[in-house]
């Protein structure tokens, strides 16, 4: 039977059977300590009481005292009576639990006539006095925490009682010195909790080890008994020989392997029966030399039955170093027939996932590629990489990161047909390979697509990883072969490179290889100038999306960026926002909203608008500088930095937690609020939120948007939720789009939202017009929206800054 407890520095596992086992015999132990020599700690409570009663006989009516001393005889007397019967009864029909209540009550009963001592012989008029009875009652709790630590709630089951009622009193004089006083007891009580804490956690470690003891005992015996059954049970085949080379014993498996009964195999002499010579020379070498080998395949004597074996052989020495006898050890060579299998595995398919690897993907698509040649067939590779994995397997481990890949893997797996091949390239890249489809390369590529969006829908659902939920998501690139007269090197990087594409076009997308993609490389550095004079020439602008209460009250808004193209007209900020983090553009054009939203504050009253959220990337918000650059636009507006608030990413802490924490400890300290951004979504949240110094959390729309339709989801909100409530943290729910959303949000405790359900982003003159302000106030802020259509704005965001126009 094992253990399992835990103290300071050990612990141990157990089945949960032993470990109820082990806990009740814990529990016995503990109650045994409080009831073995009771009659001590009572025999000197008594005798305080005594010399208490004497001290007060002066000041006190003599009934009172001796009322109080009788009592406390008769409940001592009770106590100790509850001893006896407790040792009377036998260990094996005692019930540890019933006896500690029963403990519980006399020591709750001795406490409260104490403290009834300390009530009613309270006297500020006789300093002796007073101070015999502080040091009784103080002695009487510091005896208590000895004798009654076994269990951690006993001891302050009495002290608390008997001293809490003088700590009253002291504190109901109101005089200098009773309140010195009551500080003093106040200090000791605490004093007496803690040592009575530690007192416990050592008896109970002291109990633990010997428990532990006594069942290693009984571990040693089975041991005993179980290691003189390895001889007849061990998997390997065990014979034993005398010095004349007779066989006298052997194990089950040894007949097994040899294919032969007990009775014809014993007696038999190794060295002159057998028709193998190479056995009986090994036997012989054993005898004489101490060891002997023999590698082959073994003919039975009677049966015939050829079994492919290795055997040891080695001599049996007496205590004088004379051979004895021998042993031999017996294996079945079938095994390397196995291990070469296991090495052709190795060599093809991946150690962690068990997909197949780069060498058997480049061998198998080479074949599958010419043989497309010569059929006029079609074949398809996607290729996939896992979006910030490097973050998950760095900032959570690698035990994590590999599970990750076993579980891509296996939905990878669920996903393939017949014929059909997933492998594991390197890290988290993986090539999914169909090696044979139709001539119809149109009709090809459509259902290449749909097979991509179906892998992404499969892979983005969240994984259950030891006990924490993750989201990654892939980005997919395909392509069909043979397009020309490319190679594998060819067909696996124009895979790749739409990948890149996809993983261009923001998280969790897929795209398919085109000739144009190094055209489109081309437009993406156009588009890069062109938003550089956008900035200059004031064509971005920033339209706001309402954040409302329960009660349906705007509290604040989201700032999200917007462009009008002169030319193309609006811009996906999918598109503009992921070419401005490729450069520096990005802290710009977050410099640029900052600034135009702290000049909204600055004309709009507090009471008309609390406050505005405006997102910061990560590589913003890592830029030297980046606090004293908000902290300068917030006072040179002279807004109130409370009505300003910060969202960021969990991606602020790829480059260190200690740093992030301390920018946001010096942006809270400066009164501006903090808020994490897309909770839910990442991999390190649960992790880190208690070293963050945060305001809010905002749940990512992708888990408010489908609350109605995906149990897993609502559990997850709920979770964040019920979390945050108990951390004090605000949460607004991105995304609520209808009422059966919103009822299922404020039904669990949340008070902020946003979303298309209460109104879509807005320009600044509509914002201004929402809130209810005389016209005066509207248009205050330079930069008016753009003339013409507006875009169909929603909360989503891309690396810091609102994402879909």
């Amino acid at each position: 039977m094992s253990l399992s407890f835990q103290g300071k520095n050990r612990q141990f596992d157990a089945a949960p059977v032993a470990v109820r086992s082990y806990r009740r015999q814990l529990v016995g132990e503990q109650v045994c300590l409080l009831y073995q020599r009771l009659w001590q700690p009572v025999l000197s409570s008594v005798l305080a009481a005594v010399l208490l009663v004497a001290t007060m006989w002066p000041i006190m009516p003599p009934s009172h005292l001796l009322l109080w001393l009788c009592a406390l005889i008769l409940a001592s007397g009770a106590r100790l009576w509850l001893a006896r019967c407790y040792h009377r009864e036998a260990a094996s029909q005692r019930h540890p639990r019933r006896w500690l209540s029963r403990f519980a009550w006399g020591v709750a009963i001795a406490g409260g006539l104490w403290g009834m001592a300390g009530a009613t012989m309270f006297t500020m008029e006789h300093h002796g006095q007073l101070a015999a009875l502080s040091i009784v009652l103080a002695g009487i709790a510091a005896g208590g925490v000895t004798t009654l630590s076994a269990v951690w709630w006993v001891a302050p089951l009495f002290v608390l009682p008997a001293m809490l009622p003088l700590l009253g009193h002291l504190l109901w004089q109101g005089t200098p010195l009773a309140a010195l006083l009551a500080t003093m007891i106040l200090l000791f009580i605490g004093l007496v909790l803690v040592s009575s804490r530690r007192l416990n956690h050592i008896i109970t470690d002291n109990l633990s080890l010997r428990l532990l003891v006594t069942s290693r005992e009984k571990q040693l015996s089975e041991s005993e008994a179980r290691y003189r059954a390895i001889f007849r049970h061990t998997p390997l085949g065990v014979m034993h020989f005398d010095r004349q080379g007779t066989v006298v014993d052997c194990n089950e498996m040894c007949l097994v392997i040899l294919g032969t009964s007990r009775q014809r195999l014993l007696g038999i002499n190794l060295l002159t029966q057998l028709e193998d010579e190479r056995v009986s020379k090994a036997v012989q070498d054993a005898l004489e030399s101490g060891t002997g080998y023999f590698e082959g395949t073994y003919r039975n004597l009677v049966s015939g039955k050829k079994t492919p074996l290795r055997a040891f052989y080695s001599a049996l020495r007496n205590e004088a170093g004379e051979v004895v006898g021998g042993v031999a050890i017996i294996e079945d060579f079938t095994e390397r027939k196995q291990a070469e299998a296991t090495i052709h595995r190795q060599a093809f398919f991946d150690p962690l996932t068990e997909l197949p690897n780069r060498r058997l993907l480049i061998e198998t698509l080479a074949s599958t590629l010419r043989d497309r040649r010569d059929d006029g067939h079609l074949g398809l590779v996607m290729f996939l990489d896992l979006d910030r994995f490097k973050i998950i397997n760095d900032t959570l481990g690698h035990v994590v990161g590999d599970e990750l890949l076993r579980q891509v893997s296996l939905r990878l797996l669920q996903c393939m047909n017949d014929g059909e091949m997933a492998a594991r390239l390197s890290g988290d890249e993986f090539v999914v390979l169909l090696p044979r489809l139709s001539g119809d390369r149109e009709a090809e590529l459509a259902k290449a697509e749909a097979l991509a969006l179906h892998l992404l829908a499969t892979l983005r659902k969240a994984y259950d990883l030891h006990g924490q939920r993750i989201s990654v998501t892939p980005s997919i690139g395909y392509t069909l072969f043979p397009l020309a007269d490319e190679d594998v090197g060819d067909v696996l990087r124009n895979a790749d490179t739409a990948m890149y594409q996809a993983k261009m076009k923001g998280r969790a997308q897929v795209c398919g290889y085109e000739p144009a993609m190094q055209a489109q490389m081309a437009w993406r550095l156009e588009m890069e100038q062109a938003l550089r004079r956008a900035h200059l020439e004031r064509q971005l602008d920033v339209h706001f999306q309402p954040q409302l209460d329960q009660d349906g009250r705007i509290i604040g808004a989201e700032a999200l960026m917007r462009w009008e193209h002169p030319e193309q007209g609006w811009v996906s900020p999918e598109v503009f926002i992921g070419i401005a983090e490729e450069s520096d553009l990005i802290v710009e054009l977050e410099s640029w909203l900052l600034d135009h939203c702290c000049a909204l504050l600055a004309r709009l009253p507090e009471t008309v608008l609390p406050r505005l959220a405006v997102n910061i990337s990560v590589r913003h918000f890592t830029q030297p500088g980046f606090v004293e650059s908000v902290m300068a636009v917030v006072e040179r507006h002279g807004v109130v930095p409370s009505r300003l608030v910060i969202e960021l990413t969990e991606s602020i802490m790829i480059d260190g937690l200690g740093e992030a924490v301390e920018r946001m400890q010096a942006l809270k300290a400066f009164g501006v609020q903090l808020a994490l951004d897309d909770f839910g979504t990442g991999f390190s949240s649960l992790m880190y939120l208690k070293c963050l110094p945060l305001d809010e959390l905002k749940i990512d729309r992708s888990f408010v948007g489908q609350l109605d339709t995906d149990a897993s989801d609502a559990a997850i909100v709920q979770t964040v939720l019920a979390m945050a409530q108990h951390l004090g943290i605000d949460v607004v729910a991105e995304g609520v789009e209808n009422a059966a959303q919103l009822g299922f949000l404020a039904s669990r405790g949340c008070r902020r939202f946003q979303g298309f359900h209460f109104h879509r982003p807005m320009p600044v003159a509509a914002f201004v017009r929402l809130l209810g302000e005389p016209a005066a106030l509207r248009g205050v802020v330079s930069g008016q929206p753009a003339a013409g259509p507006q875009p169909q704005g929603d909360e989503g965001e891309v690396a810091g800054i609102p994402a879909q126009p």
